[in-house]
């Protein structure tokens, strides 16, 4: 019983569960043959989880159990012990418990909180064709069945609980889904009230034939486009596990394409955009869409970031020296700065301290692609000063890459969390 138990307690998944309890039974049980059948919900009749056969004992064909012994212990909620079905008065002599050549058997409900969650089934049998031997010993006795009864009641225990696990799971995930639906709902009413809004501009432009007005609606509706482009390609990338398309690429030239891009934002936002290029990097290994993304996100949240200072800046660099095996594309702005508790949420989804400009998946959707190529993201932040965000590439090559990444998020460097000294 100790051993049963530590076995239910070891496992939440109920197929790994009923194959353990059943190796057991066969430990302590002469049995021929096993079985444990679970209830389903839906049609309230048995389903086979699990079978075994006693080694050395051969069936070429599909273990078949009797219905009249099921049905009994299913109807009496009680365990059953039969050691000679023929001669057994419960049993009709023509039923199948004796026309499947069954000589002994233990049939137990896996009784649990809240009643029966399916049977487990043990019995010694004569192959078709085979005589029973003149005197047979039985095997199985009233402390078997007492036996049963127990590791029956065990395993129902073990198996509401872990579908009561798999339920909370469930729920979890259902939550989850709702929340996200419901935040990514958020910023898609207030991207579709930009456009709205825009589209009356145009409207109006048009009914006065003033092209001032039109040119400024079609920049609203053209800006929203953007941030409903962007929002699907965050989501996209987040929640797609994918191997990156390692090609060799010129960090340089990714880089320099995310700050013409952003220039326009830049100065909208009165922000001066600085970007150090590197002459003497190596050729890397990187998908360099991916990247781009990665970057584009994070000088995207430096620009928000400084917007409210005197003289807001954002400065793009990369920093390597030959022989290091990191390369660190350097965002840094001289924003509101991120205070201490709050670096350690700001990786996390729909985290966002922009309002209704931001939708949380930037950050981690940057980590993620970091990640996938072997590196991370680290940060060093001080409140009312500013913030550092390190993009690490390895300098490895395509096949070393892809070998870091399989090792997963749980080996890779946490340094994302904790601001450097």
């Amino acid at each position: 019983m100790y051993r049963t138990a530590l076995a239910v307690s070891h496992t939440l998944d109920i197929d790994q569960l009923l194959a353990r309890i059943m190796d057991l039974i066969f430990e302590w049980v002469e049995a021929d043959r096993g079985c444990i059948m679970l209830v389903d919900h839906e049609t309230d009749e048995l389903s086979p989880a699990v079978s075994r056969n006693r080694r050395g004992v051969k069936s070429d064909e599909r273990m078949a159990i009797s219905r009249t012994i099921l049905d009994y212990v299913m109807q009496q909620k009680e365990g059953v012990l039969t050691s000679d079905a023929k001669e057994d008065a419960r049993w009709n002599a023509e039923g199948s418990i004796v026309t499947l050549g069954v000589r002994e058997a233990i049939c137990v409900p896996m009784q649990g909180r809240y009643g029966i969650v399916g049977v487990v089934y043990i019995d010694t049998y004569t192959p078709p064709g085979k005589s029973l031997p003149m005197r047979a010993v039985n095997r199985f006795s009233e402390e078997h069945l007492k036996l049963m009864v127990a590791i029956g009641h065990q395993a129902a225990l073990a198996v509401e609980d872990t579908s009561y696990y798999s339920a909370m799971l469930q729920a979890e995930r259902l939550a989850a889904m709702g929340q996200t639906i419901a935040t990514l709902s958020h910023h898609i009413k207030n991207i579709l009230q930009g456009i709205r809004g825009g589209s009356y501009l145009i409207e109006e432009g048009l009914k006065e034939e003033d092209n001032d007005v039109v040119r400024r609606g079609w920049r609203i509706v053209e800006k929203n486009q953007e941030r409903i482009s962007n929002l699907v390609m965050d989501m996209l990338t987040f929640s797609k596990d994918r191997e990156p398309e390692l090609t060799s690429s010129d960090l340089n030239e990714t880089v320099n394409d995310v700050i013409e891009l952003m220039k326009t934002r830049a100065a909208e936002a009165n922000v001066s955009l600085v970007w150090h290029a590197r002459s003497d990097l190596p050729s890397l290994q990187f998908d360099a869409d991916l990247l781009h993304r990665a970057i584009l996100n994070v000088v995207t949240n430096a620009i928000d970031a400084c917007e409210k200072c005197e003289t807001p800046q954002v400065e793009v660099s990369i920093e390597w020296a030959p022989g290091e095996r990191l390369v660190h594309v350097v965002v840094a702005d001289n924003g509101e700065g991120i205070a201490p508790e709050d670096i350690k949420r700001i990786f996390s989804v729909f985290e966002s301290k922009k309002g209704s400009r931001g939708t949380g998946l930037g950050l981690p959707v940057s980590q993620k692609i970091m990640r996938e190529h072997g590196g991370n993201i680290r940060v060093e932040s001080t409140p009312d000063v500013g913030s550092r965000f390190y993009l690490e590439l390895p300098t490895q090559t395509a096949e070393s890459i892809q070998n870091t990444a399989a090792l997963g998020a749980d080996q890779v460097r946490q340094t994302s969390t904790q601001p450097t000294k």
